[in-house]
């Protein structure tokens, strides 16, 4: 049952979700239809997380290469970093 625990900890499912997945398991196939849906929402807000997470680090790499670029010299100093994205 630990093993279950963890691995559904590590989706990102709150505890109270955890608590009611672990309570619904122990009632059986009868309770499938309402793991699912629990199941779906965590998806959900881990794609949300994942998304604003990529969102993040495509500025962090536009900073870094207009950084580069200035520090090489292939972006000119009068280009500001609002020019160049």
């Amino acid at each position: 049952m630990d093993e279950i625990f963890n691995a559904s900890k590590n989706t990102g499912m709150s505890i109270a979700d955890l608590k009611k997945y672990v309570a619904w398991r122990a009632q059986g196939n009868a309770t499938i239809p309402q793991r699912l849906q629990l199941f779906k929402k965590t998806q959900q807000k881990f794609l949300k997380l994942i998304a604003e997470q990529e969102y993040h680090l495509q500025i962090l790499n536009d900073k870094i290469d207009w950084y580069e670029g200035k520090e090489n010299g292939k972006i000119a100093d009068f280009e500001s970093f609002n020019h160049y994205l």
